[in-house]
Formats: C-alpha cells, sequence, structure tokens
C-alpha cells in the first residue's frame, strides 16, 4: 500500500537562488517518509513518465507572478498529479524511485510485453497490518479489555463448570 500527499510548501534559498520547495509525504506499508521536491523535478518525472504511460494532466509551468495562492494551486494540482499516478493500472519504477521507495514484492513486471521501454508495476491496493498487531499487549488503558478477558475465560476456564458437577 502506497499514499503520497503534499501537504505544504515552503520557500528555499540555496547558493543566492530563491525556489518553492514542495513537501512529500509518502505511506508506504505501516511507514512513513517525506522528502522536499522542486517543480522542475515533478516536471522531469512527468517527462519520464509519459513515455511509458499515459499520465495525468500536469500543472503547466506558465507562471510568471508566484504568489502563496498560485503556489498553493500548483501544490494541490501536483498532489492530484502524483495520486493519479497511483490510481493508473501500472506504476514506472522511476516513480518510485522519484518517492525513494523500494519497489512493492509482489507484482509483475511487464515492459517486456507492453513494449515499455522501462519496467513498471501492476498493483492492487491492499489494507496492510503491523505483524501480529492483535497479538501485542503495547498499549496503556485504565479499562480492562474485556473482549480479550472474554475470550480467555471461554476458552481456558472450566472451573466454573466442575464446580456444579459438569465436566
Amino acid at each position: 500500500m502506497l499514499r503520497v500527499s503534499i501537504p505544504s510548501f515552503q520557500k528555499v534559498e540555496e547558493n543566492g537562488e530563491s525556489f518553492t520547495a514542495y513537501r512529500v509525504d509518502v505511506f508506504q506499508s505501516g511507514q512513513s517518509h517525506y522528502l522536499y521536491k522542486r517543480y522542475s523535478e515533478f516536471e522531469d518525472l512527468h517527462k519520464l513518465l509519459k513515455k511509458v504511460i499515459t499520465t495525468p494532466e500536469f500543472p503547466p509551468k506558465k507562471v510568471l507572478k508566484f504568489s502563496n495562492k498560485v503556489i498553493e494551486q500548483r501544490r494541490v494540482t501536483l498532489e492530484l498529479y502524483l495520486q493519479g499516478i497511483l490510481n493508473g493500472e501500472t506504476i514506472p519504477r522511476s516513480f518510485f524511485k522519484f518517492l525513494q521507495v523500494q519497489l512493492p514484492r509482489s507484482g509483475s513486471f511487464d515492459s517486456v510485453d507492453m513494449g515499455l521501454t522501462e519496467p513498471t508495476v501492476t498493483h492492487a491496493p491492499v489494507i496492510g497490518f503491523s505483524k501480529d498487531a492483535f497479538l501485542h499487549e503495547n498499549y496503556r488503558s485504565i479499562l480492562p479489555d474485556i473482549v480479550t478477558a472474554g475470550v480467555q475465560d471461554g476458552l481456558y476456564s472450566y472451573t466454573e463448570y466442575s464446580n456444579n458437577g459438569i465436566s
């Protein structure tokens, strides 16, 4: 399972150059990280992707005056673009590399069959759980866990029946 969002942006000055960097939050199989990307990096990704898949609409670079309102609109459209790629039938490896995530373990690599120049991954959305999520008691609650107590009592408690003469 892979989810991507662009929750914010920031102005950056580097080597006397000023630009906008978009924060990209990446959630993959219960783990998350974030990275900052410039519009030009998104544009380079788009150029790579449109060679191998049908891409969603990409926000144009026709902006002359950069106000926060314009940058916010671009942030929203870049997020929709990334989510559109994720909703496609195949995801090229360059997309995973752009997001700095590992390729999924399952999936078929079908670049030869489709005549593509880049391997792609077919996928289906799944729900992920941490390993043995219900077996760990890593919570702290003042309330008793009546479900667990009831199941354990039902499975392991025979004292009440043996006292009544039932064995």
